[in-house]
C-alpha cells in the first residue's frame, strides 16, 4: 500500500518527519539575548526558544505538534554574522518524537540570509535522518489504509532533503513575521507512490 507524500506529511507529520519549524536567518541573536518563535499552524503547530551563548552561537528548544509531538535540540553556529547585508550559518539538531509511532534522529544544514532595512531573504537547505519505530495495528483498530501504511513503515529509516526558502518582515527591533514555503524530496522511501512536496510556512518572533 503506498500513499501520496503529500498525504503522509499532512497526515503522520511528527510522527514520521523531523522537525518542520526551521531557521529563518543566518544571524545568530547575541550573546545572553533571547528568541521566542512561534507557528500557528501553517504548516505546523510549534514553538521554540534560543539564546545567545556567544555573539555567534545560538542554542535552542523547540516543541511542535502534528498528530503528536516532537521535542528537538538545536545549535547555529555564524561564519558570517551581519546586521544588513549577507550572513552564513551552520546549523544542526537532534530530536525525539512520540504518538502512532516513535521518531529519533538528527538533521543539519546551512542558513543563507540577506537583510536591506527591514526585510531579510532566507534559505535554509537541510538533510534529515529519521528513525521511525512504527506501531503494528490491526485491521479493526483503525482505518485499513492507516493501518496498511503504518504497518509497512515500521521500523524504517527515512533520509529526505528539506529545503525552506522566504522572508522575515521586522515591524520593530523586537518582533518579526516570516512567510516562506518548504520542499521535501524523500531520498529513500518505498512506502510513498511521490517523492516531493511542499507545505507554506508562517513563523512569528520576538527578540528580548
Amino acid at each position: 500500500m503506498k500513499l501520496t507524500l503529500l498525504f503522509a506529511l499532512t497526515l503522520f507529520g511528527s510522527c514520521a518527519l523531523a522537525p518542520m519549524m526551521s531557521h529563518r536567518s543566518a544571524q545568530t541573536i547575541g550573546k545572553d539575548k533571547n528568541r521566542i518563535q512561534a507557528s500557528p499552524g501553517i504548516s505546523v503547530l510549534g514553538v521554540s526558544y534560543e539564546r545567545g551563548l556567544s555573539e555567534n552561537w545560538d542554542l535552542g528548544v523547540s516543541l511542535e505538534q502534528q498528530l503528536g509531538f516532537v521535542s528537538s535540540v538545536y545549535s547555529k553556529y555564524a561564519l558570517i554574522n551581519q546586521d544588513q547585508g549577507f550572513s552564513w550559518a551552520l546549523s544542526g539538531g537532534g530530536f525525539v518524537g512520540s504518538s502512532i509511532a516513535n521518531t529519533s534522529g538528527a538533521y543539519g544544514g546551512s542558513v543563507v540570509s540577506w537583510k536591506k532595512d527591514k526585510i531579510e531573504f532566507f534559505i535554509f537547505p537541510r538533510l534529515n535522518h529519521v528513525n521511525w519505530h512504527g506501531a503494528n495495528l490491526s485491521s479493526n483498530e483503525n482505518d485499513q489504509i492507516l493501518v496498511d501504511f503504518i504497518n509497512s513503515a515500521a521500523n524504517i529509516t527515512l533520509n529526505y532533503v528539506q529545503v525552506s526558502a522566504g522572508f522575515n518582515f521586522y515591524s520593530s527591533g523586537s518582533f518579526n513575521m516570516g512567510f516562506g514555503a518548504s520542499y521535501f524530496n524523500f531520498l529513500d522511501n518505498k512506502n510513498l507512490s511521490s517523492s516531493d512536496a511542499w507545505l507554506p510556512e508562517i513563523v512569528l518572533g520576538w527578540n528580548f
